[in-house]
């Protein structure tokens, strides 16, 4: 009968086929999140236990916002965020063989500075956190965090029957889906945890991150550069004494765009310098109160975080638990409800970005992504379209001694999340939804042309 790598692949394979992966670009695949990202309810809720839009929104923005690791198989966080390295390339945006005496009335120029509006536009303050600020992504559905809509999810029953070796399953081998299973499908936490042990393991861990970006920030290899306009441009504004300038009408008039560029262009700034989460965070992440965390769960509590910060909080709380291979176990099947989510940034111009004759001052060509899926080794390689929502999770099978003890003190058991799951005899039930993959697209060369300034 089929084991448990047979019943993974299958369960790719049945998500594959049910998005046409098989009719797909090379540029698209469907990245299985390993484990899924458990979605609390509560997150998206207010103090009197309302469902609040605006919560659900920053918290979908701020999924949306993650830049994944290159890998056709696997989505995994790689805490830069997308409107980070956005704003780096729009405000660092240069065309080919142009002399600022020219770049005022320059096309393409003025096409970047036009982004640039609608970017900083687009910001939005948190609503757990003054200090913080996302920009808005759009869900449809857009009542994706209701668990009341999870009833009309499309559902999937996989029988054992109907399980496959990994082997005859084509669209999980065409995106390397084996080497998801090499090291295990059972990620284990110690018993019991400890939570002194815990809030030190977490604490090194993060103190190594934040010491390592902070000596990428601080490096002195990055040049000079005119630039556009930098995020804290309200700065600019307040200079040219434009209070008004958010209307519309004064946006897009030539001669304010024309005064905007040349402020800024007098006024040479330091090239953007990519961070991660963690430094962009460290004093949250520096003190970390274990009381905000659910120790038996490894996950924080909800409403306590921002939602960027918990995002990666929770990764970081099981990223390097061990892993072990399923042992003896068999006859599985499985159903669950899923919804694909699509993602649409306002905010970002893919068109844009995909035009040539220009560079990203001070970078080479394909700097940030070289536009293909082998060695790619950008920080912007890909961009998550759509993610994969489950529901209603019941996996049944002959489950052995040794695996049915481990998945009682595991935290995920292949992509699925099984921190609020339970037995009920043979069938292992979880509780909540959670984001069990991605939809990502390669993002084209950036930058398309070397900068003369590398």
């Amino acid at each position: 009968m089929a084991n448990a790598t047979d019943f993974i692949a299958s369960v790719y394979d049945t998500l594959a086929t049910s998005f046409n992966m098989s009719a797909a670009p090379d540029s698209l695949f469907l990245q299985m999140a390993w484990p899924g990202i458990s979605i609390s309810s509560e997150d998206c809720k207010d103090a009197t236990g309302k469902y609040n839009a605006n919560l659900a929104e920053e918290l979908f923005s701020s999924l949306a916002n993650i830049i994944p690791v290159m890998n056709k198989s696997k989505y995994e966080n790689s805490a830069y965020s997308i409107d980070d390295i956005y704003d780096i390339i729009i405000s660092s945006a240069r065309p080919n063989g142009v002399p600022d005496s020219g770049i005022v009335t320059n096309p393409l120029f003025k096409l970047f500075a036009d982004a640039q509006y609608e970017f900083l536009l687009s910001e939005k303050g948190s609503v757990k956190d003054p200090m913080e600020t996302y920009h808005k992504s759009i869900a449809t559905p857009s009542n994706w965090y209701d668990e009341a809509a999870t009833a009309y999810w499309t559902s999937i029953n996989i029988q054992s029957s109907q399980v496959k070796p990994v082997d005859s399953n084509p669209l999980f081998a065409k995106y390397n889906g084996a080497k998801l299973l090499e090291g295990g499908v059972i990620k284990l936490k110690s018993t019991p945890v400890n939570a002194a042990v815990l809030s030190a393991a977490l604490t090194q861990t993060i103190s190594k991150q934040i010491t390592l970006e902070s000596k990428k920030t601080k490096s002195n290899t990055f040049t000079i550069s005119p630039n556009l306009l930098k995020s804290s441009s309200q700065i600019v504004f307040n200079k040219m004494n434009t209070a008004t300038a958010a209307r519309p009408s004064l946006i897009l008039n030539n001669s304010f765009k024309n005064k905007l560029v040349t402020t800024n262009l007098k006024n040479t700034v330091l090239r953007p310098i990519p961070i991660t989460t963690f430094e962009k965070n460290k004093k949250v992440f520096s003190s970390i109160n274990i009381q905000n965390i659910n120790v038996n769960k490894l996950m924080v509590k909800p409403k306590i975080y921002s939602a960027k910060q918990a995002i990666l909080l929770n990764d970081l709380l099981i990223k390097d638990l061990p892993t072990q291979k399923s042992v003896g176990s068999d006859g599985f099947s499985i159903s669950f409800k899923f919804c694909r989510v699509n993602i649409d940034r306002p905010w970002l111009n893919l068109a844009l970005l995909s035009s040539r004759n220009w560079n990203i001052y001070g970078t080479n060509i394909g700097e940030y992504s070289t536009g293909t899926a082998d060695n790619n080794l950008g920080i912007f390689p890909l961009l998550p379209t759509s993610f994969i929502l489950i529901s209603n999770v019941a996996i049944t099978a002959n489950w052995s001694a040794t695996d049915k003890d481990n998945l009682e003190n595991a935290v995920s058991f292949g992509p699925f999340d099984v921190r609020n799951g339970s037995f009920n005899q043979n069938t292992l039930e979880i509780k909540g939804m959670q984001i069990i993959g991605c939809l990502s697209k390669l993002t084209p060369i950036l930058a398309p042309t070397a900068s003369p300034y590398v």
